[in-house]
């Protein structure tokens, strides 16, 4: 069996040791699905990338959570983009969701998402008591709502950055919510360099938070247009309340989507289990 190159990255993250971790195992197009879906357990991490196949500017990757394939995953495309291309224009992942670009510029990799769709909205007061908040928690403004990019979100906006901080989730009243997985939002002060806070939850052999998603905020570029206008350009920080703080970049120009961070290497080295 060949070796497999293993690198550990953190995306969207302006320094080491932030963002979301990514796992990434090269060499890896004589791995068995179930083979993949075990190393990904064993890295425990939100998503691990496997690239199947390499050429000039390309590459074949699978994604997978400690128990899932996904056809699509924002911080693992970017990263493993960065990685494979080293910073040269452009670089494409052939992904389960279809080929997916990304860019790098002034020190961001910049990648282009899949077709978003936005769907139906729900009720504040049945979403307020799935969450265990009180109904004035949720902010007005926004209209909680399902999209999906391959993979499903609701968005939910809270009232202040106070109540997103002292949102409990727990797997009981995340089973409550329509939604693979949710995401909430507050509007940050203007003090704050970024426009929004967000959290994600999202069940994956039980409850967990993710600090960095690509996916969702590429969704969340696309819903924030239908209050802001077709054209935007915004912040969110997300992954504060655990520790490991993130930055996504968010930009909207005649229906086009674009979601940017930083990557920062942290470890290199190689997988040497066997068999």
């Amino acid at each position: 069996m060949p070796a497999h190159r293993l690198d550990i990255l953190d995306v969207f993250a302006e320094a080491p040791l932030a963002g979301n971790q990514l796992a990434v195992v090269r060499n890896a197009s004589q791995l068995t699905t179930e083979r993949m879906q075990a190393m990904a357990l064993e890295m425990n991490y939100s998503e691990t990338t496997f690239v199947v196949s390499e050429s000039s500017g390309r590459a074949r990757v699978r994604i997978f959570t400690p128990t899932q394939e996904l056809p699509f995953a924002g911080h693992p495309t970017l990263g493993t983009a960065w990685l494979l291309s080293r910073q040269q224009d452009p670089f494409t992942l052939e992904l389960d969701a279809g080929d997916v670009r990304v860019d790098f510029e002034d020190g961001l990799a910049w990648m282009s998402p899949p077709p978003i769709e936005l769907h139906e909205t729900h009720s504040p007061r049945t979403i307020a008591k799935a969450l265990g908040i009180d109904p004035a928690d949720i902010d007005g403004r926004f209209a909680p709502q399902r999209g999906s990019v391959g993979i499903e979100f609701l968005f939910v906006g809270l009232r202040s950055v106070s109540v997103l901080e002292n949102l409990e989730m727990t797997l009981d009243r995340f089973r409550g919510l329509p939604c693979f997985a949710l995401f909430a939002f507050a509007t940050t002060s203007e003090a704050e360099i970024a426009d929004y806070r967000a959290r994600m939850f999202f069940e994956s052999g039980g409850l967990r938070e993710d600090p960095a998603t690509g996916s969702a905020n590429s969704i969340f570029a696309a819903y924030l247009t239908q209050s802001h206008g077709p054209d935007l350009s915004v912040v969110v920080d997300q992954g504060v309340e655990m520790g490991r703080p993130s930055r996504i970049y968010l930009e909207a120009r005649g229906g086009e989507i674009r979601v940017g961070g930083k990557v920062q290497s942290v470890v290199t080295g190689e997988w040497t289990l066997e068999g």
